[in-house]
């Protein structure tokens, strides 16, 4: 039976609110791609180390989680400066397969820490503030999903905007379009790397506490989030943010449709079916230009 379009409008609107957590967890692993062409095949399980952190604060001192950002945020930010410093750039313009095998061996540690610790039990957050609905006409609107909606559209477009309006982002995309020149024009190449790399995985921490208001942590979602996150960068050709949110909005639109017509684990699947469809007919991907 078909479902009814008050329950499509709902779901229709769930996918929203999580294509846009989607482009939040899928903007530091584009900025490091971007300008460092670092294949970080860890990134997903940063996010999974981040939900795990933000559970054991937030139950702790009995916390909204998206308030342990403030915490976790420049913790990772110092775990990622300190990863790049002692495991990524060593191997910098390197075989790109020894880049993914150090990134995928560092995501094999933090999955397996995570088993040892914590066990494949899913884990959430007992209580929090955004735990509350809103009714307008056919649908609810969860206050945890919405909020989650709007910062991660806030932090994307604020980090657009660090990239385009200031000196800071004038510096890094010159150190991304040519290393070279950009070393000869005094920018130290190394700090940019650095700086980068560190706020790549700053975010990830972010997004991990906007997840943990209504999602839950598993030893697991590391390697769906990480594959899904490289599905949008791929699906918007590295077409800048609008492209990353329009992809974003895409994978999560079509996996909450499809959880809604069809199954959970069929949902699971649609984005990459829809990946080989689309990368067979536009290899660029849908926002990216021809070569």
């Amino acid at each position: 039976m078909f479902p009814s379009p008050g329950l499509m409008a709902q779901s229709l609107l769930d996918g929203i609110f999580l294509g846009f957590l989607y482009s939040l967890m899928a903007l530091g692993l584009s900025l490091v791609f971007g300008v460092m062409g670092i294949i970080n095949f860890a990134h997903g399980d940063f996010i999974m180390l981040g939900s795990y952190l933000v559970w054991l604060i937030a139950n702790s001192v009995r916390t909204d989680p998206s308030l342990v950002s403030i915490v976790t945020v420049p913790l990772f930010f110092v775990v990622g400066a300190a990863i790049y410093t002692i495991i990524i750039r060593p191997v910098f313009g390197k075989e790109p397969l020894i880049q993914i095998a150090v990134t995928v061996g560092v995501g094999y540690v933090l999955q397996n820490t995570a088993l040892m610790f914590f066990r494949a039990e899913p884990r959430a957050v007992q209580s929090t503030a955004l735990n509350l609905y809103i009714g307008l006409g056919p649908v609810n609107i969860h206050a945890a999903k919405l909020v989650t909606a709007l910062l991660s559209s806030v932090i994307v477009i604020g980090v657009h905007y660090l990239l385009t309006k200031t000196w800071v982002g004038l510096t890094i995309r010159a150190t991304a379009y040519d290393r070279e020149v950009a070393t000869l024009m005094g920018i130290n190449v190394n700090k940019v790397y650095l700086l980068v790399f560190g706020l790549g995985i700053a975010l990830t921490a972010l997004a991990a506490s906007l997840w943990m208001t209504f999602g839950q942590a598993n030893p697991y979602i590391g390697t769906s989030f990480g594959l899904l996150t490289w599905v949008i960068i791929a699906l918007g050709g590295l077409g800048g943010v609008s492209g990353l949110l329009a992809s974003s909005l895409i994978v999560g639109v079509m996996q909450s449709l499809t959880m809604t017509l069809a199954s959970p684990t069929i949902s699971l699947t649609v984005p990459y079916l829809v990946f080989l469809v689309v990368l067979w007919f536009r290899p660029q991907g849908l926002f990216g230009r021809r070569e």
